[in-house]
């Protein structure tokens, strides 16, 4: 009878695992999908850049070679080549996976994997943090139906993953007192989580929080990232040239600004409680003054979401829900910091109206929690969300057997997944202007060439002004439309 709620809990995760697997989006899409993909084959291959093999036979200077270049990619070590703009980490996962598992489907799956390594990691450092094992077991429930984990838990993208380490690295910190290989793991942790996303590397606050009391192990820790900071300036050093630059260059400058954090502030107060309940932001934000949780566990939840949120609010404005994304990586200290309101304010009503009154109140309080993100997940549609992804993928193949063996395929949103799919040459027309088109486009036709045009609806009403010339329709998948030049 013992194991039956550990059996329970096995089969509840494989469950989980299961119903993301199923509504996965097995797609090479838009630009982080897409990117993180096209990086990650690249990476199978040993490589970390490549050549744009049509600039070869191009008379063009290099500047123009940007044009060629897909989504999520950007210049390489030398004129003429490409690497991955976004971070290595996700990419190493799912090359390791297709290593194994080929790439029909098994680098897909490396982030539903991770989405239950963050649960179950969730589940630990509840346990450490003093909550029972049924608070701690809530707390998987209310990240695991939040509808921001669930919608990045379902796609390739890099938020879940980000989450997962940071979650493993606080709570190796917070084991770090009984062991030093819990410190140095706690500094890898952290290493690898920084490979995931550069700004994970605000997690080191926190993890800080869990080790002030140890010199030696802050140190052990350090020496546990440093083999993957030294690994991230290595790989910065081939993919780009510079050991100090990254795959984004300078767009920390004019996606951060002090005007943005007004805007930005706003939609967070109203998404994160709207996503989670009130209740928990607002347990998160008292937790500073909750005498009956010790100062080290009030500090390591307070500036846990705090780093993330903190800079977060000076990002680039978006006004959709998923922006909250962004956080993921700190949500999961507003939920312990609420389960740990909830325990204090459950022992209040047991002593007053006893422990019948407070269970029932609190599972009254869960129930009406998960209802709210069961109903965000299907306001959202997230369990079909895949079926709108697949376009990518069937207009690119569509694509490649309608066209010319050479040709070039004028494009933006598709750019990313025709890289994946058919390898064909791509030219961005948000890169060409009336003036630069023309003669791109004749040196282009002059090493024998075709021009096609790969757009989605919205882009449409961009072509005749980037693009002058006589398009002719051929066909279309959805909303994606083929044109070809006359």
């Amino acid at each position: 009878m013992k194991r039956a709620p550990a059996v329970a809990a096995g089969a509840a995760l494989a469950a989980y695992f299961v119903l993301l697997a199923a509504v996965n989006s097995y797609v090479a899409g838009g630009s982080d999908s897409s990117g993180y993909l096209n990086a990650a084959r690249l990476f199978a291959r040993g490589r970390v850049w490549k050549e744009i093999p049509i600039i070869r036979e191009l008379p063009l200077p290099p500047s123009d070679s940007e044009v060629f270049l897909p989504l999520a990619l950007r210049a390489g070590p030398a004129p003429g080549t490409m690497a991955p703009r976004y971070p290595p980490g996700l990419p190493l996962h799912m090359a390791a996976l297709a290593l194994v598992g080929g790439w029909g489907r098994a680098p897909f799956l490396a982030v539903p994997y991770l989405a239950i390594a963050a649960l179950v990691l969730v589940f630990l450092l509840a346990r450490n943090l003093g909550l029972s094992r049924t608070l701690a077991w809530v707390a998987v429930a209310l990240l695991g139906a939040s509808p921001i984990f669930f919608g990045m838990a379902i796609q390739p993208m890099s938020d879940v993953t980000a989450t997962a380490w940071v979650a493993g690295c606080l709570f190796l910190g917070l084991r770090s007192d009984r062991s030093r290989i819990s410190a140095i793991a706690a500094g890898a942790a952290l290493g690898m989580a920084v490979l995931v996303r550069p700004t994970n590397i605000l997690a080191a606050i926190p993890l800080a929080v869990t080790l002030w009391r140890g010199r030696r192990r802050i140190l052990f820790a350090a020496a546990g990232g440093l083999p993957f900071a030294a690994g991230l300036v290595l790989y910065d050093h081939a993919a780009f040239g510079k050991a100090a630059e990254t795959g984004y260059g300078a767009m920390l400058t004019w996606t951060m600004a002090l005007a943005h954090a007004g805007p930005v502030f706003r939609h967070y107060a109203y998404w994160v409680p709207a996503l989670m309940t009130p209740l928990l932001p607002l347990a998160w934000l008292l937790l500073p003054f909750d005498r009956r949780v010790s100062g080290r566990d009030r500090l390591l939840l307070f500036s846990w979401f705090a780093v993330f949120l903190g800079f977060y609010l000076f990002y680039e404005p978006f006004d959709d829900w998923w922006a909250v994304r962004f956080l993921l990586p700190g949500l999961p200290a507003v939920i312990l910091a609420g389960l740990l309101a909830a325990r204090d304010a459950g022992e209040a009503l047991s002593r007053r109206f006893g422990t019948r009154i407070a269970t029932a109140a609190g599972a009254a309080v869960l129930a009406a929690a998960i209802a709210v993100d069961v109903r965000h997940i299907v306001r959202f549609d997230l369990l079909r969300m895949w079926e709108g992804e697949t376009v990518y993928r069937e207009a690119s193949l569509w694509t490649k057997s309608a066209v010319e063996p050479r040709s070039v395929i004028l494009s933006m949103q598709m750019s990313g997944a025709l890289e994946y799919y058919t390898g064909l040459p791509v030219a961005r027309w948000d890169l060409l202007t009336a003036e630069s088109f023309p003669r791109i486009r004749d040196a282009v036709r002059g090493r024998g060439f075709h021009w096609y045009a790969l757009l989605r609806d919205f882009e449409q009403k961009e072509l005749p002004a980037r693009a002058p010339g006589d398009w002719t329709k051929i066909g279309s998948v959805r909303d994606v439309i083929l044109w070809r030049l006359d």
